[in-house]
């Protein structure tokens, strides 16, 4: 898949949109995205219901795309795959939520905890320990 600064390129180049090239598009839906993601680590919805603590019909339900992940679902789920940080962005915006921003407090500690590949326990003490800083 190519960057987009590449397919920006590419498209001002083209000559006509059937050059297009279908690999390079997020034509995937949010529950197609986290079964490949899931094949692709090995890891089974019940390894996820179980460390996220969760209800199992909840978590079929987005899977079958009946129910739409909260941003903060998506983040836990993103550490608990050890998604990088282009992979996160990816998540997110495949499930039509904001993707995370530097200029935020909590999002800029959470692009912190996933470049330096904290656990998510380790990125919940962080985001308390901001939200005591306030207090």
């Amino acid at each position: 898949m190519r960057t987009t600064r590449e397919l920006f390129t590419n498209i001002r180049r083209m000559v006509s949109p059937k050059e297009l090239d279908k690999e390079d598009f997020d034509d995937m839906d949010f529950p197609a995205y986290l079964k490949n993601v899931m094949n692709e680590r090995g890891i089974k919805p019940s390894d996820l219901i179980v460390q996220m603590n969760m209800e199992k019909s909840y978590f079929y339900q987005i899977l079958k795309g009946r129910r739409a992940p909260g941003r903060d679902f998506l983040i836990h789920l993103s550490f608990l795959l050890k998604l990088n940080l282009d992979d996160t962005q990816r998540l997110l915006k495949i499930a039509n939520r904001q993707p995370l921003y530097p200029r935020l407090k909590k999002d800029a500690a959470t692009i912190y905890a996933i470049t330096h590949k904290m656990n998510y326990d380790k990125y919940e003490e962080l985001i308390q320990s901001l939200e005591h800083e306030h207090e």
